[in-house]
């Protein structure tokens, strides 16, 4: 398994947020343009939802192309309601 670092944005204005290196869970998170700013934790958190949202999308598309090359198969679109995050990172290639 390989890692990658990804850069964290602010969910209103998509700007790279201002931390200290190295972390801890209680250290301050802040946006340089809007000025929202929260706990690490939080931060991550939100980052995790953001990128489950993400792996979820990506996957019901490739079961959906999937799908329609097969004749035996129906496939319904249930539209998901469009979340918002505080906190995202930058976009992931899957």
């Amino acid at each position: 398994m390989t890692t990658t670092t990804q850069q964290v944005l602010c969910g209103q204005c998509k700007c790279a947020v201002e931390t200290v290196a190295d972390p801890k869970a209680d250290d301050k998170v802040t946006c340089p343009q809007c000025g929202r700013s929260d706990r690490f934790d939080n931060v991550m958190d939100s980052v995790k939802g953001y990128v489950g949202e993400l792996a979820a999308q990506h996957l019901s598309d490739m079961m959906r192309k999937t799908a329609r090359s097969n004749r035996f198969v129906k496939v319904t679109v249930n539209q998901r309601p469009e979340r918002r995050f505080d906190w995202i990172c930058t976009d992931l290639e899957f």
